[in-house]
């Protein structure tokens, strides 16, 4: 059974193929899991509060502009 591992992260917004990303400010990045669009908040700094769901892998709850 897997555990809910909640993480809140800040980055960049971007689309890399068809997949949401979230730049940090360290170089790293992960791939976000989000319902909805998004659209309005590619290329801003945002606040992302979810679930880690693997390595790289965030399941957004919620995604806000910073």
């Amino acid at each position: 059974m897997a555990r809910y591992r909640p993480i809140i992260l800040e980055g960049l917004l971007m689309h890399e193929g068809r997949q949401l990303v979230l730049r940090m400010a360290d170089g790293g990045q992960w791939r976000l899991l989000a319902l909805g669009k998004q659209d309005h908040l590619l290329g801003r700094h945002v606040r992302v509060e979810g679930a880690r769901d693997g390595h790289d892998i965030v399941a957004a709850d919620k995604i806000t502009a910073k």
